[in-house]
C-alpha cells in the first residue's frame, strides 16, 4: 500500500496479520495483535546471525546507502560493498569483532590499510560509532522479531542522528521476513528496499513523490493500492495516469479532474 500526501502518516492503517512498524511515534495496538515492542535502549539484536551470501551483500548494500548520495555506483561504492560482503560472509559474528579483526590485519605498527580494508573499516567504524547502536549489536541477542505478530519500532529522530536511525532502521528490516511499514518512507526510503515491493511487502508512506530517487519513485508507484492524502497537484496528475485516466477539456465534472481535486483534499 502507498499513502502520498501531506496526511500519509496520519492515514496509515496496520496491515492484516503481522507487521514490522518503524516510526517516530507507535500508534496504539489492541492486544489481539500481539504487539512486540522492541526498545532501542533495553533490547539487542544480531542483524549478522544467520549469515549467507544473500544476506551478506543485502546488508553491504543497506549500509552504503545510508549516506544520502551513498548510492551513487561510482568505483569506490561497488569495490567497497563487495569487500564489506565477503567479510561478513566469513561469518565474525558481530561488527565489534570484524572491527577488532581488521586493526589486526594492518602491516605494521602504523596501522597501514589495504585500501578495500580501510574502505571496509570505515563502514563498520561508522555503524560502531554510535554508542545505541554498539550496545544494540553487540551484547547478547534478547529479541526476535515475529512475522505474526505486530512488532514495534520507535525512532524517534528528535533524539537520534538521522545515520543513526537509518542504519539501525535498515538492519532491522532484513531482519524481518513479513509485511514492513514505513510511515515516513520519504526519509527511510533506499533502492535495497525496492524488493519489498516485488514482494508485496510494504506499506509506505510518501508526503510527495519529489522525496524519492527516481528509480525508487518509480518502484512506489506500481504499488497497485495508492491511497492520496491531501496530496500536491503534480502528485495527484501523477496518480491519475497511473489510474489510467485522461483531461476531458469538453465536461468539467469528468472523472479525471474529480479525482485530482479527490486526492487533493
Amino acid at each position: 500500500m502507498l499513502y502520498l500526501g501531506l496526511l500519509s502518516e496520519e492515514k496509515i492503517e496496520l496491515p492484516k496479520g503481522g507487521c514490522l512498524f518503524i516510526g517516530d511515534q507507535l500508534p496504539e495496538v489492541p492486544e489481539w495483535r500481539h504487539p512486540r515492542i522492541f526498545d532501542i535502549n533495553k533490547n539487542h539484536i544480531n542483524p549478522l546471525r544467520g549469515m549467507n551470501d544473500r544476506k551478506a551483500m543485502r546488508i553491504a548494500r543497506a549500509l552504503y546507502q545510508v549516506e544520502a548520495d551513498a548510492g551513487k555506483e561510482t568505483l569506490t561504492v561497488r569495490n567497497g560493498r563487495r569487500a564489506l560482503a565477503k567479510y561478513l560472509k566469513k561469518d565474525f559474528k558481530t561488527f565489534a569483532k570484524l572491527e577488532s579483526h581488521l586493526w589486526a590485519k594492518a602491516t605494521d605498527e602504523d596501522k597501514k590499510f589495504s585500501p578495500t580494508d580501510a574502505e571496509v573499516l570505515g563502514m563498520v567504524s561508522d555503524v560502531l560509532y554510535w554508542d545505541s547502536l554498539k550496545r544494540i549489536f553487540s551484547d547478547k541477542p534478547d529479541f526476535t522479531f515475529n512475522k505474526n505478530s505486530t512488532n514495534l519500532v520507535r525512532l524517534d529522530r528528535s533524539e537520534m542522528d538521522d545515520n543513526e536511525a537509518l542504519t539501525l532502521a535498515f538492519l532491522i528490516m532484513l531482519q524481518f521476513k513479513g509485511t514492513v511499514v514505513i510511515p515516513d518512507f520519504g526519509f527511510y526510503g533506499r533502492e535495497f528496499l525496492i524488493p519489498l515491493i516485488k514482494e508485496n511487502r510494504l506499506v509506505a508512506g510518501v508526503k510527495t513523490l519529489e522525496e524519492l530517487s527516481p528509480r525508487l519513485r518509480q518502484a512506489v508507484l506500481l504499488i497497485k493500492e495508492k491511497v492520496p492524502c491531501q496530496t500536491t497537484y503534480e502528485d495527484a496528475v501523477t496518480l491519475a495516469r497511473y489510474a489510467r485516466l485522461k483531461p476531458d477539456p469538453t465536461r468539467q465534472d469528468n472523472p479525471y479532474t474529480a479525482f485530482i481535486e479527490a486526492a487533493m483534499a
